[in-house]
């Protein structure tokens, strides 16, 4: 017969959620490290794919973050915590 082990939910990733995971892992080492700080774009990167990734990184780690971009070309972003009420 098989055998069950219950897991945490946020212990399992799945399909297309392993890739989404390991392309938010820098934005999560990013807001662990520090309070602020600025995203730069990349060639071939999208400025709205890189401003979701950082609100995705900041949900699953539990925190609020602002952001806006320093440039009308959307090549900087910068970000800061915000802390709760």
């Amino acid at each position: 017969m098989a055998k069950f082990t219950a897991l945490d939910p946020s212990e399992v990733v799945l399909g297309r959620g392993i890739a989404a995971r390991q392309a938010r892992q820098p934005f999560m080492d990013a807001l662990q490290k520090g309070d602020a700080g600025k995203v730069e774009v990349e060639r071939g990167e999208k400025p709205s794919s890189v401003k979701r990734m950082l609100q995705e990184a900041a949900k699953e780690l539990n925190l609020r973050v602002r952001s806006s971009w320093a440039d009308g070309k959307q090549q900087t972003l910068y970000w800061k915590k915000v802390r709760s009420k």
